[in-house]
């Protein structure tokens, strides 16, 4: 039986008002998400509003509470590091929400289950997750990139002082641990024995396939990047495979960010990043990119770009770091490259290739259909929060 069709003899009408889903009758668990970001932010959507719907249709009565609501964004704070002037200029904005997450955490006993996107408040000592741990409240952490590394690594030594350890006493308090990576699971399970690892997911309903047979919109052969502006760097290293390429090629790179992009070595075009535009940019892509150095904060990442990519069929050449070594098959669904010269053989292959593109593409999206869609993972999420739901 469908998940939808079993809560719906299980538990009756599920009905959505707003943001709020809602499985009646009143028995239903009653969960409290503690998000970073409304919807706009790409972790709170990929690890909690994307599967609302699924846990309302499992019997769940979910409340979303985001730290930071949509006009977060419009201060542009992801495109720099946030220092104190900014909060200064936006005093009454975040004090506004501090109280209201304060308010939150008051009324969190009301709930059977809180789940909290890796720490209540950024840069603030261990503490209100403790005071909530006490008063009772079943507490499932969501990771999807490695917070201990970046408190450990963070240029400011007085971050690094109210941090110092500040992750790991979450995750040895809490009832149940989620991430989405083998890396971080592997780190977190010797803090807790209670971790589940799960996929990056994407609605593939809302990810529809490029179509490879369209008129092409520009003569030139599209590379593109999908991110925000904090993973620039990672970009900028692969600036001397492009000037090679731009040699050979008629290429241009697509970057879909929140802020402009410059290359000396190849023309960009810059996309501003929405959700209404967002798969349109994508399937312009001839090849997606994802470049990344081996170390510690970047084997935790998600690789949600490399599932973006896929799940619209165009192939994508990745750093063989992290999730990209179980999510990309060489040479199936993509390509994997860990140094210059590798990296411009598989673009060159692949612009060369047409066919093949089309061929790793249509690979890549069957592999998302599997394992990295949410139709694939919610299963998975929601019988990890009824079990969590329901320990004592």
């Amino acid at each position: 039986m469908g998940l939808r069709r079993a809560v719906l003899a299980r538990n009756g009408l599920c009905v959505q008002v707003g943001d709020r889903y809602a499985v009646m009758p009143e028995e239903a668990m009653k969960v409290l998400f503690l998000t970073r970001y409304s919807q706009r932010g790409g972790s709170s959507r990929y690890m909690v509003h994307q599967y609302l719907p699924a846990y309302a249709q499992a019997g769940m009565t979910c409340t979303v509470a985001p730290l930071f609501d949509d006009r977060y964004f419009d201060f542009g704070v992801l495109d720099r590091p946030t220092g104190i002037g900014e909060i200064a200029r936006h005093s009454l904005y975040y004090t506004r929400r501090v109280l209201l997450r304060l308010r939150a955490l008051i009324d969190a006993h009301r709930y059977d289950l809180v789940v909290l996107e890796k720490e209540l408040f950024p840069y603030v000592p261990y503490g209100f997750e403790e005071w909530l741990r006490r008063r009772g409240a079943k507490l499932v952490v969501l990771f999807d990139d490695a917070t201990y590394a970046y408190y450990r690594q963070h240029p400011f030594p007085l971050v690094r002082l109210l941090c110092r350890g500040k992750i790991e006493r979450i995750v040895r308090g809490a009832t149940h641990v989620i991430v989405w990576n083998d890396h971080l699971a592997g780190y977190m399970r010797r803090l807790n024995p209670r971790v589940s690892v799960v996929n990056s997911g994407v609605d593939i309903t809302r990810y529809p396939p490029k179509d490879y047979r369209a008129p092409r919109t520009t003569d030139r052969l599209v590379i593109g990047w999908i991110g925000t502006p904090n993973g620039f760097p990672y970009l900028r290293s692969l600036e001397t495979v492009f000037a090679e390429l731009a040699q050979q090629y008629p290429i241009e790179l697509h970057v879909i960010s929140s802020m402009a992009y410059s290359s000396a070595h190849v023309q960009v075009v810059n996309r501003t990043w929405s959700m209404q535009t967002e798969v349109q940019h994508l399937h312009d892509l001839d090849i997606g990119v994802m470049p990344l150095p081996n170390d510690e904060w970047t084997q935790g990442k998600s690789g949600v770009k490399a599932v973006q990519y896929l799940a619209v069929g165009v192939p994508a050449v990745c750093s063989p770091v992290g999730v990209a070594r179980r999510l990309i098959t060489h040479n199936v669904n993509g390509m994997l490259a860990d140094h210059p010269t590798a990296w411009r053989c598989a673009l060159t292959r692949l612009l060369d290739d047409p066919d093949l593109r089309e061929r790793m593409g249509m690979a890549g999206r069957a592999t998302v259909i599997q394992s990295y869609s949410t139709q694939s993972v919610a299963p998975r999420l929601v019988d990890i929060l009824l079990q969590a739901g329901r320990s004592a």
